[in-house]
């Protein structure tokens, strides 16, 4: 009954473990939700009060595929201010969330018989949309190297056949944050192989201190050619469930995105749009500000509390909110009689004797690491590595 394209397809991980600790909490247990991919912090009252106004203003009809002109405008401004490069409102749009961003680019870039590069681990849809696209993703090793990308390795993984990159920086799940030198060096082969550039930067809002995030048009202007950029409200603004997400490419690319999302979804929420429209505006930097000091101080607690756990390295987060420890020396162990035979089985002990969700590495390409999001209430992170040191303590 199904086609053939969804025979070797699944859900996300993420969004499954989440469902599953939310499961557990409804029905009275009490569940520390490492899983989560969202702040623990609500939108700002700006942001609500926009959307109150946009209803209480009848502002119900469709709008232009990708956005309203204004916010269009407001998004050509943040990206021309991030890259210092000249964009227009006819090169940028605005999506229900960076994920369909993504997938609007896959979709109008790759085809059967194209190769694309990501950086593994990946963040877990990216592999999936460029399936879905008919192409196949090129899964590029990290772990060696504390995450980040080789360019050597990189350049002997280029083929004939290979069409494009995808970049995500600051990176889910790692925390690792890309240097201008590696960004640059990628840039230097993507320009001599002709190759196409998903850049996406969802997280860039959200850096620690002294790493500092680079954009790949900004360091090599050339690369705007050959860009799309990603990017999302979700994250710095506390709106992952409102779905505003927005991109920047090259004419081309968007009025082919256009043409596809008017078949899709015709155009975002418009009631959305308002929202990020005031979102963007200098009212929320100070909203955004606040998150990253919440998150610095979440991230200093999380990773002393795990650096005490023994047999748990893990590479210094820089940016997002995710520690990504190697726990391949917890397999093969068991508790209570029971073996740790692989990241998923020690991912469903967790949740169901510990009480923690967390996400197996291999949703992201790796069967040793385990993600941790460090995105939650304090006396939570306490907790849930509290319970984690313990269960591993009692592993024999």
């Amino acid at each position: 009954m199904l086609a053939e394209r969804m025979k070797n397809f699944s859900g996300s991980q993420t969004s499954g473990m989440r469902n599953r600790a939310r499961k557990l909490r409804a029905e009275g247990v009490h569940v520390v939700n490492f899983a989560a991919g969202e702040l623990d912090r609500d939108t700002s009252s700006s942001i609500k009060d926009a959307v109150h106004k946009a209803i209480e203003s009848g502002r119900t009809q469709y709008t232009d595929t990708l956005g309203i002109a204004e916010l269009r405008e407001q998004v050509a401004r943040k990206v021309t201010q991030k890259t210092g490069a000249t964009y227009t409102a006819d090169e940028v749009g605005f999506t229900a969330g960076a994920k369909q961003a993504l997938f609007n680019a896959n979709f109008v870039l790759f085809q059967p018989g194209d190769e694309v590069i990501i950086p593994s681990p990946y963040w877990v849809t990216l592999p999936e949309q460029v399936r879905l696209a008919g192409a196949t993703p090129v899964a590029l090793p990290t772990a060696h190297n504390d995450f980040q990308i080789n360019i050597d390795e990189l350049a002997k993984a280029i083929t004939p056949r290979t069409r494009g990159l995808i970049l995500n920086t600051p990176h889910n799940p790692t925390g690792v944050v890309y240097p201008a030198t590696t960004l640059k060096k990628v840039a230097e082969l993507a320009l001599q192989h002709d190759l196409v550039c998903l850049f996406d930067e969802c997280y860039d809002e959200l850096v620690y201190a002294p790493a500092a995030h680079h954009n790949i048009v900004k360091l090599v202007p050339e690369m705007k050619a050959r860009t799309v950029l990603i990017g999302s409200l979700s994250k710095s603004y506390c709106m992952a469930g409102w779905r505003a997400g927005f991109f920047a490419a090259p004419q081309p690319v968007v009025k082919a995105i256009a043409n596809l999302q008017s078949h899709i979804a015709s155009n975002p929420s418009n009631l959305v749009q308002y929202a990020a429209l005031t979102a963007l505006a200098p009212i929320n930097d100070a909203f955004v500000a606040g998150n990253l000091e919440q998150l610095h101080s979440q991230r200093d607690i999380a990773r002393q509390l795990l650096a005490k756990i023994p047999g748990l390295p893990f590479v210094e987060p820089e940016g997002a909110f995710y520690l990504f420890p190697d726990v391949s020396s917890l397999l093969n162990k068991s508790f209570k009689g029971q073996p740790v035979e692989n990241v998923e089985r020690l991912a469903e002990m967790l949740l169901e004797h510990a009480h923690i969700a967390v996400v197996p590495g291999s949703a992201f390409g790796s069967d040793r690491h385990v993600r941790i999001s460090y995105a939650i209430p304090t006396k939570e992170i306490v907790a849930g590595l509290t319970h984690l040191d313990q269960f591993v303590q009692s592993l024999s």
